[in-house]
């Protein structure tokens, strides 16, 4: 039926546009008509149901009748191929029959579980390496592959570490950095950097190297770097990297100049500059304690008085750090070098206190 408004304007249009009109209002009815009785086909049937319980809805089989106008046997049908095709296109996600409601539902069980979620934050905020910002960041990605229970739990578990996390490195893009570093690898990329090693001579020094592999040790991620104009590889610790540049250059890492990856975590870098050496100590405490933090070492010779002693190798500076660390727990017993810049460093540090 034409409404009273729609007649009224009818009623003042000329003469020669009411039969063009009347017919547009009959096309209007008849479409507002069907609206009213159609019946989709199942296909748009299924993926209606379907992104209806994976946003929460569930769905009873009255309401599925009355709402796609059809029997029940359409319906149940509809159910089996969801169930079918999710638990192999979505094994995350599981089709429920909920007996109170007497409804269908999907649930999310999550790509991961929650435990394997928690493990992996509890390492993270245990390291400290990240800022917090990212560390929120990195958190927010990894609910997303939690269950909703999962993602409850997760949080209320993880809410008082969360709060009063403090990052132990003054970076906050060390996973960009991370990222940035796996790409100039796979592509043998050039670049050009400074490098805050801890020394007041070099942090303006600029270095030219190929990056050829990063890992994780010691709460610190690494990166092994062949300076093309030293010929040598050293390694690197990413949070003290200050200005990186890539290059358009590429270059292929010499295979004898690639050091072992295995021989190099085999090591303690406590600064990730210093040369390969090898030491000779006497270890005056529970040997075990420094083996543990000495993976390349091995005990030469056990002593009457119990001591023992140890050889290794090191990366220099973090040999000295080390030692120093030990107190009167140990003694170098070569090489020289060593033992010279040890008394240095131990000569410095007693100045300030005279």
């Amino acid at each position: 039926m034409i409404s009273f408004i729609l007649l009224s304007d009818l009623l003042l249009t000329p003469v020669y546009k009411w039969g063009k009109d009347k017919l547009m209002v009959k096309k209007i009815e008849q479409s507002q008509a069907q609206d009213k009785n159609i019946k989709i086909g199942s296909r748009e049937r299924i993926l209606e149901e379907l992104m209806r319980m994976l946003s929460g809805d569930t769905i009873n089989y009255k309401d599925a009748m009355e709402r796609y106008h059809t029997s029940i046997k359409p319906i149940q049908v509809d159910f089996q191929i969801i169930r079918s095709t999710s638990q192999t296109y979505m094994p995350n996600y599981e089709m429920y029959y909920d007996h109170i409601r007497k409804a269908h539902g999907i649930k999310d069980n999550g790509m991961m579980k929650a435990s394997q979620i928690l493990t992996i934050l509890m390492i993270l905020v245990g390291t400290k390496i990240f800022s917090k910002k990212e560390l929120i960041e990195i958190d927010g990605v990894l609910m997303k592959l939690a269950s909703k229970k999962g993602k409850a739990d997760i949080k209320k578990l993880m809410m008082s570490e969360m709060d009063k996390y403090r990052a132990t490195t003054p970076v906050d893009d060390l996973s960009y950095r991370v990222g940035e570093f796996a790409m100039w690898i796979l592509e043998k990329k050039v670049i050009e950097f400074t490098y805050n090693s801890g020394r007041n001579n070099d942090s303006q020094k600029t270095y030219v190297g190929v990056p050829y592999n990063i890992y994780f040790r010691e709460s610190y991620f690494y990166t092994m770097i062949y300076l093309s104009d030293k010929k040598k590889t050293y390694l690197f610790r990413l949070d003290r990297f200050k200005k990186i540049e890539m290059t358009h250059k590429s270059l292929i890492v010499p295979a004898a100049k690639r050091k072992d990856t295995g021989e190099v975590l085999g090591k303690t870098q406590l600064l990730s500059m210093g040369n390969d050496i090898h030491f000779r100590i006497l270890y005056l405490d529970y040997p075990q304690a420094a083996l543990d933090k000495l993976p390349s070492s091995k005990i030469e010779k056990r002593l009457d008085d119990k001591s023992v002693i140890i050889t290794g190798e090191l990366f220099s500076e973090g040999a000295i750090r080390w030692i120093l660390s030990q107190g009167n727990r140990v003694k170098v017993l070569q090489l020289q070098s060593l033992i010279d810049e040890v008394k240095n460093r131990l000569k410095s540090t007693l100045e300030f206190y005279e």
